[in-house]
C-alpha cells in the first residue's frame, strides 16, 4: 500500500501546493472543497476506480490509500466507512 499512499501523497502535493501530514484529515489542513474534488478525480483517474466524494469527505491521505487498496484488491466500490 506505500506505493499508493505515495501516489495519493504526491495528487495532494499537487494540487495543494504543500505537503500535508498524511494521518490529518485535509480540510483540517485547509484544502478547500474544490481542491478536495480534483484530488479525488485525480485518484480516480490515476487508479480507474470511482471513489465518490461523499465517501472520502473525512479522509487523511492514509484513509484514501486505505479506500482506494480496498477498492482495487475487491474491484467493488468501497466507502470509507468500511
Amino acid at each position: 500500500m506505500s506505493d499508493i499512499r505515495q501516489t495519493i501523497s504526491n495528487i495532494t502535493r499537487t494540487v495543494l501546493e504543500r505537503d500535508v501530514d498524511p494521518a490529518v484529515d485535509m480540510f483540517d489542513q485547509g484544502a478547500t472543497s474544490l481542491a478536495f474534488i480534483r484530488i479525488v478525480a485525480e485518484i480516480n483517474e490515476r487508479y480507474g476506480i470511482t471513489a465518490d466524494v461523499a465517501e472520502l469527505e473525512e479522509a487523511s491521505v492514509d484513509e484514501m490509500s486505505a479506500l482506494v487498496a480496498r477498492q482495487l484488491n475487491s474491484q467493488q466500490p468501497v466507502t470509507a466507512r468500511d
